[in-house]
């Protein structure tokens, strides 16, 4: 028996079935898990804010709970608000896609006589026979059924950030009490401080990097004249959150409804150019100098976390895979036995 305890091979069998059952418990838990973490990410924004309204307004600062409250109630305020927005220029845009079908129409024209076409489908050919293609109810029922899911996961993590954010203040008093051990107690209240700081410290910074490009590409849209610049906006400033593939993801919205506006390919061109320039800029120059060492993950376990965790939770689970996986790196990194993963995974060794 001990013989096998010690065998590599059971080792590694054990390592890997310890990750399948975390990954499994990972999917099951994820309508309990996924608010709780939202919830958390929202108490270290809802917290550099409370700090930064201190700063704004010094007769507060001694009033921590009165910070908190305001600062809740103004995210609050802001979810209700976002949800608004979103709904009324999704109906904007509903109301605007036969316009955007005549345009389109138009340049299928145009490029056919080009390039000596004499039969092109037009738009209304490729959908007149919807029906046939797609079934419209259930497409329906899953949109609503996917907002309604959004909405309920907002929702249970506005109520856990609200007690979270009670006890925040108290937490390392309690470790220090449920722990029992000084030694152990202070131990784990520094690895709760170094993950508070790192991952705080990243989250901050992006998002104030998200705003700085959702800001660059609004005033890009809006000089371009395309539609919905604000919506746009916001979600490429949201799509940012995902490393690699959320920038590009975010250009595609305005790229293609440039097209539909304005029925030219010159436009679109103009709006790709500038929008992706506008990324390029955000994404190798701004972005490293805010962001810095923050989370020192390497750029292939980064792309490797983010397929792991979009398969775990889908959208949510890309735009949290870097914070998600940085905590993991830390935790790994306290650990004696396990601290050369740590290592393997950062960026430059220094965990």
């Amino acid at each position: 028996m001990e013989m096998q305890s010690t065998n590599p091979f059971y080792a590694t069998a054990a390592a890997l079935v310890s990750v399948i059952l975390i990954g499994w418990l990972l999917m099951i838990g994820q309508s309990l898990i996924v608010p709780v973490i939202i919830a958390v990410i929202s108490v270290y924004l809802l917290s550099a804010a409370s700090t930064g309204l201190a700063s704004v307004l010094p007769s507060l600062r001694d009033y921590h709970r009165l910070r908190s409250l305001i600062v809740l109630a103004i995210f609050v305020l802001f979810v209700v608000l976002f949800a608004l927005f979103v709904s009324d220029n999704a109906l904007a845009i509903a109301a605007s896609l036969p316009t955007y079908a005549d345009n389109l129409n138009t340049l299928i024209d145009n490029l056919a006589n080009t390039l000596g076409l004499t039969e092109v489908p037009s738009v209304a050919t490729l959908l007149e026979r919807p029906q046939e293609r797609i079934d419209v109810g259930a497409l329906v029922q899953s949109a609503v059924g996917t907002v309604s899911g959004i909405g309920s996961v907002l929702v249970m993590a506005i109520c856990y950030a609200v007690f979270l954010a009670a006890d925040l203040k108290t937490m390392p008093g309690k470790l220090r009490i449920a722990l029992g051990d000084e030694t152990s107690a202070e131990q784990t209240v520094k690895l709760v401080m170094k993950v508070n700081k790192r991952i705080g410290g990243y989250l901050i910074a992006k998002t104030l990097v998200n705003g700085i490009l959702a800001a660059v590409s609004f005033v890009i849209m809006w000089l371009l004249g395309i539609e919905f610049a604000l919506l746009w906006a916001v979600l490429i400033g949201l799509f940012n959150y995902i490393p690699y593939v959320g920038s590009i993801i975010g250009v595609v919205f305005p790229v293609l409804l440039s097209l539909g506006q304005f029925g030219s390919l010159a436009a679109s061109g103009a709006a790709l150019i500038a929008l992706m320039t506008a990324q390029l800029y955000v994404g190798y120059v701004l972005e490293p100098k805010m962001l810095g060492k923050s989370v020192n993950l390497s750029a292939f376990v980064v792309l490797l976390a983010l397929s792991f965790w979009t398969l775990l939770w889908g959208a949510i689970g890309a735009i949290l895979a870097v914070p998600l996986t940085a905590v993991v790196m830390i935790i790994l990194a306290e650990i004696p036995s396990l601290r050369p993963v740590a290592v393997l995974i950062s960026d430059d060794g220094e965990v």
